[in-house]
Formats: C-alpha cells, structure tokens, sequence
C-alpha cells in the first residue's frame, strides 16, 4: 500500500483529447513547481495514450468510472484511490463525477473550477470566468486550466508558465510510423499532408467530404502525398473522401487500423495537417506542424493556441459560432454555411503558404 506523505497530487485529466493536449502547459508547469511530488495523471485510456510517454507523472491510473457498469466502476476506482492516499486532487474537468470520485477516494484536498452543482465538494475552488450576461466568458483552455493550477502553487514563484502546448513521440511511436510509411513507398523528397475530416463532436463540425477529395488532388497534383486520418468511428467520412479522390492517397486510414501512438508517429513526420476543429489538430501543433483549422459550429476563442505555424479559416455567419453537433437550419441556401462559404482555394491558399516554410527535414524526420 502506497504511503501518504503529504506530497502526492492527483491530477484527473480532460476528456477530449484535444483538451488534454491543451492542459500539457499545466501539467508541465506543475511537475517543475512541485519537482518533489509524487504525480499520478488519472484520465481515460485515449488521454493518457496521447499524452503517452508522459514527462511529467510518476504514474498514471485509467479512469474506467465512466464505463458500463458505471457505479461499480466508480467504487473500484475510488477504493483504488483511498489505498493511494493522495493528498491534493487537481480537477481539470468540470463534471460533478470527478468531484464526487476524488472525494469518494478520500483525497483531502480537491481543487476545481466551481461549476456543475459541486462546488460543496471542492476544499480550494475557483469561479469560472462570466460575461456581462452572466454566461461563461470564452476563455482559452490553455489558460483555463493553468489559471485553476495557481491554487496548487503554479506561478506562486513569480515566473509565468509557458502556454506552449509539448508532446512527445517515443522510440516505439516513430519507428512504427516510420515502417508504415516505407511500406506504402513513402517518397521523402515531396511533402506529406495529412486530412483529418472526421470529428467526434459531430458533423456541424465537418468540411465536406467532397472538398476535402477536391482539396486531397489539387494539393496532389502540387506534388504531395496524402495521408487521409481517420479513428475507427470516422472511417465512413474518411471513405467517403477517399472515393471522390481522383489520385490514390498513400495511407487510407478508412481501411486500416490507427492508434493515437500511430497518429503521433504520423504527424511528425507530416509537413502539413489540414483538419476541421478536432484533438488532431492540436496533437499537430503540439509536434511543431504546420496546421489548417477550418472552424464552423465551435467557437475558436475557446481554444486559442496561439501557434505560429497554424492558419484558422473560419467566416462570419449570422446563426455561428452556435456550439451545435448538428446544423439546426432547415435545407436551403443558410444550411451549414459556417463550413459552406470555406472554399477549396481558401484552404488550398493557407496550405500553400504553410508548404513554403517546409523544413528541410521534413517528411524524413522531425524531432
């Protein structure tokens, strides 16, 4: 059994993979205020393969609390938790279910954004910033969360923590994604895009398939090799993008397996990702690749990054940013014109400025 001493600090991860990206500058800035506490990240299995292999935790812990059977779930978690004995909860999430586990597991103290009804379970709570309305403020997540670690003692050193979003690419992660590119005859001499035009969040989301196929051949006939990404639940729109496809893509991830280790792999040896408002996205930046945002339903204040070798394409429509998964407009002219009015040459126009600066290492190696 695992020894309290004071010291330990549990930090319970965002759910969105992008999220999690975002949150590395807190989790950074963490490990270096508090370098003698024991850390353990607890988040889902796809945080914690993203942020994987983590600089920053002593360990990690794979929150199931939110997988069938729920309740007993949660009480083998929090049991788990009571025989850690960890002195300090971090929230990063605002949902009522991670204070409740935290404080099921005994943890002394929880820190956490007050918001879904469970500020009475926070020792240390902050007020989530609001407009002249009353209504959240958008405020970049980046800064969200380390505005919320400065009650755990980040910044209390005078210094500002960096908002640069890191990740790291294993040994194991590249030579995987290295010997998928040699198998499909990667030629290291053109550029290597990556599409993404999936998104979990749902299709209000989404550029349309056919212009991400009409994007994939215009950018092809500049030269380039296509990577079309996919996770397993996209692999319909990816397929679909990949039948109107004049030109073969070298790797269709619409009929094959990939992995949040892989994609990390990927993208590193990517010149370029061109993606709608996804966890890809910021997985790229993270990597220090040059990024396409096409923005629609969401609202690009809430996840300002501040990256120099990203390009947002997002146009100004009367009903958006409306936060929705799905276009509630009827058929007609005003349909999903958030993703609509972004044409092909505007994208192709951000990629081909991004394609400039192409490293030298580009496409064989970046580290």
């Amino acid at each position: 059994m695992a020894q309290h001493n004071g010291t330990d600090i549990l930090v319970l991860l965002p759910t969105w993979i992008g999220d999690a990206v975002m949150a590395t500058p807190t989790l950074r800035a963490l490990r270096a205020a508090r370098p003698n506490a024991r850390i353990t990240h607890m988040g889902s299995s796809a945080t914690l393969d993203v942020l994987a292999p983590d600089p920053w935790a002593d360990d990690v812990l794979t929150d199931t609390s939110r997988q069938r059977p729920r309740l007993a779930n949660f009480h083998r978690i929090a049991a788990r938790l009571r025989r850690r004995r960890y002195a300090t909860g971090l929230l990063l999430p605002n949902s009522f279910r991670t204070a409740a586990l935290v404080r099921a597991g005994g943890v002394t103290r929880v820190v956490g954004y007050d918001r879904d009804v469970r500020g009475w379970m926070l020792t240390r709570k902050l007020a989530p910033p609001r407009d002249a309305d009353g209504e959240l403020a958008p405020v970049p997540a980046i800064d969200y969360y380390l505005d919320l670690a400065r009650l755990v003692g980040v910044g209390c050193d005078g210094r500002v923590p960096s908002r640069r979003m890191e990740l790291t690419v294993s040994p194991e992660q590249a030579a995987d994604a290295d010997a998928v590119l040699d198998e499909a005859g990667i030629d290291p001499g053109r550029p290597l895009v990556m599409l993404n035009p999936g998104a979990a969040f749902g299709p209000a989301k989404m550029w349309s398939p056919h212009r991400y196929a009409a994007l994939a051949d215009r950018l092809a006939a500049r030269g380039a090799q296509i990577i079309v990404n996919a996770a397993p639940s996209e692999r319909t729109v990816a397929g679909h993008v990949v039948a109107e496809m004049g030109t073969r893509p070298l790797l269709d991830f619409s009929r094959r397996d990939n992995t949040l280790g892989r994609l990390k792999g990927l993208l590193r040896r990517c010149d370029l990702l061109v993606t709608n408002d996804t966890g890809a996205r910021h997985v790229a930046a993270a990597l220090g690749v040059g990024v396409v945002t096409l923005f629609g339903a969401t609202d690009p204040r809430w996840t300002r990054i501040d990256c120099p070798r990203e390009r947002i394409l997002c146009v100004d429509v009367a009903c958006g940013p409306c936060q929705r998964k799905i276009c509630p407009l009827p058929a007609g002219p005003a349909y999903h014109q958030c993703m609509s009015h972004i044409t092909v040459e505007m994208v192709l126009d951000a990629c081909g400025e991004l394609l400039e600066q192409r490293s030298p290492t580009a496409g064989s190696e970046r580290p």
